[in-house]
């Protein structure tokens, strides 16, 4: 494969706790992309037809689209996972790599192939940040960005501690969403970002609340059709390969990333926090939260 560029650059240091970022995070943001020059990936199956896919634009992601990126008959356009469902819906996507809640609220035409988004355990990058204890908690600033995560931490508040705070929507910046507000729920590179610095606050893991009371892992997003989708297997084996491709090209990703000081951080995050392979397990998790949502 050729060599990666960098495309944009936030600011990663290598520890795991949390402090409030100054900086303004635009919603919408392309946090990181590692981008390979022109080489274009050599797939068991060649492609048919021209692929539009919504992708989210975080590191989390890279993984289940590295490989395409390069390919002409694939477009890849990158939203947050908040404004995935309308594209889907729309036609401007093929495939999207849509919140799970969205397809339980009928978004799309079903799940395609297996690669996903998902933890077991701790996620790293879906995030709590609190000035008060969690039972304490009267108050919350929710990340515009999200809709999967946001609806499981409505499960964790009702279902599990029992409690309910007020929501209010914010752009994710940490500093200004603790301004007026006991916590903030961030997800993706913001929150992977704030949880690399020391701080004051007290950091949920929303995965590991999920898990720690379930025993299940859990499903933030996966690949979705948009309804009426033609080639329906072709393009969910492509994914699949593509995921399956992009898990052996984690280190390559990782060691292409500048600063050096993250390249430990994001390839520990893609190898030890983050499933991509949707498993019976996590087919259980999601009906799980599923119920939970809706019962």
């Amino acid at each position: 494969m050729g060599a990666l560029v960098l495309v944009s650059t936030p600011s990663f240091l290598s520890n795991h706790r949390g402090c409030p970022y100054n900086g303004r995070e635009p919603v919408g943001a392309t946090p990181v992309v590692a981008q390979e020059t022109r080489h274009l990936p050599q797939f068991k199956h060649q492609i048919s037809m021209k692929i539009t896919l919504g992708v989210v634009p975080y590191l989390n992601a890279l993984p289940l689209y590295h490989t395409l990126r390069e390919n002409p008959e694939i477009e890849i356009v990158r939203a947050v996972p908040s404004q995935l469902a309308r594209g889907l819906d729309a036609g401007h996507f093929d495939a999207a790599l849509l919140p799970v809640v969205d397809t339980f609220r009928g978004h799309g035409d079903g799940i395609l192939g297996d690669a996903i988004i998902g933890a077991t355990g701790q996620v790293r990058s879906v995030l709590l940040f609190s000035k008060v204890p969690l039972e304490q908690i009267q108050s919350v600033a929710l990340d515009t960005s999200s809709h999967s995560s946001v609806a499981l931490l409505r499960v964790i508040f009702k279902k599990f501690a029992q409690i309910a705070p007020k929501f209010s929507h914010h752009e994710p910046n940490l500093a200004a969403m603790l301004e007026n507000h006991d916590a903030a729920l961030l997800i993706g590179d913001p929150a992977l970002r704030e949880n690399t610095q020391k701080c004051p606050h007290l950091i949920f893991d929303l995965a590991k609340i999920w898990r720690n009371h379930t025993e299940l892992p859990f499903v933030f997003a996966a690949w979705t059709a948009r309804k009426n989708l033609e080639n329906r297997e072709e393009i969910a084996r492509i994914l699949d390969e593509a995921r399956d491709e992009g898990e052996t090209k984690i280190a390559q990703i990782a060691a292409h990333l500048e600063p050096r000081d993250w390249r430990e951080t994001v390839e520990s995050y893609l190898r030890e926090a983050i499933d991509f392979r949707l498993t019976p397990a996590h087919r259980e998790g999601m009906g799980k939260f599923r119920d939970l949502i809706f019962k």
